[in-house]
């Protein structure tokens, strides 16, 4: 009896245990996605992410962790992560709280390549520490919580020459649950484009994924949009979808949309 009732008391305080994490803190998966630029790949050398949360009761003394990017291979391609493809770079129990930074950090060994020439690309001294950006998400306690990088190439790999180009680094962060989609495949399929999503002041960019049939995904975004395509082939004309409605936590379709050819002269 004595035996069965030290059972029942271990199961009990393993139980009361699990229930007080889950009660304070919470899983954080960062995950990381692309806009593109007009060249072939940039590959990084990915280390990790480190989160910075702060308590809704203190934010004096905010709790940081390094979610190591575990992969044993650490160099990516960025320009592939575009349509639904998407690289889970991160994971990790944090406090509940509010995520107010991440700091992406990179190696050494990251470079360009363009018309099969590569350009070893060099990171300023001000981010050799890591690329930091600034969030604002409720981490709440007993929930996963999905958090994305986008990497805007177009932003951040700037060519000043053939092979000469400026590696200055733009992310953005967004919460999947505080923001919504927008989808859409460009036909014919494949055909590279450029889509832009302009809401006043701010602008998102993203490209077609050709070895997916053209697909293209906007993420988070929330809000009225005008979207601009501007296809990469000359032979097919620049379109515009205008009033474009995203709601938090949904995808708002788009359908196929068709680029129109150019009339000859």
């Amino acid at each position: 009896m004595k035996k069965h009732l030290i059972i029942i008391l271990f199961a009990f305080a393993l139980i009361s245990c699990a229930t007080e994490e889950e009660r304070s803190n919470s899983l954080v998966n960062i995950f990381l996605v692309d806009a593109p630029a007009d060249i072939d790949a940039l590959w990084v050398e990915l280390l990790g992410v480190d989160v910075e949360v702060s308590s809704e009761l203190d934010s004096s003394s905010p709790f940081s962790k390094f979610l190591e990017y575990e992969s044993g291979i650490k160099r990516v391609d960025v320009a592939q992560l575009v349509g639904n493809q998407e690289l889970l770079i991160g994971r990790g129990i944090v406090p509940a709280g509010r995520l107010s930074k991440m700091r992406l950090r990179l190696g050494n060994d990251n470079y360009v390549t363009k018309n099969d020439v590569r350009t070893n690309l060099t990171l300023s001294p001000q981010n050799e520490a890591g690329l930091s950006i600034d969030v604002d998400f409720l981490l709440r306690p007993g929930i996963s919580h999905d958090i994305y990088i986008d990497f805007d190439l177009l932003k951040s790999v700037i060519q000043n020459g053939p092979t000469d180009f400026t590696f200055r680094p733009n992310l953005r962060g967004f919460s999947k649950a505080a923001s919504g989609e927008v989808a859409g495949s460009i036909r014919p399929g494949t055909e590279r484009a450029f889509l832009y999503a302009i809401q006043q002041n701010d602008t998102v960019t993203t490209g077609v994924n050709v070895r997916a049939n053209g697909e293209f995904v906007f993420r988070g975004l929330e809000g009225t949009y005008t979207i601009f395509i501007i296809p990469k082939n000359t032979d097919y004309l620049p379109d515009t979808i205008r009033t474009v409605i995203v709601q938090s936590q949904q995808r708002t379709q788009l359908g196929n949309i068709t680029l129109r050819p150019r009339q000859e002269p």
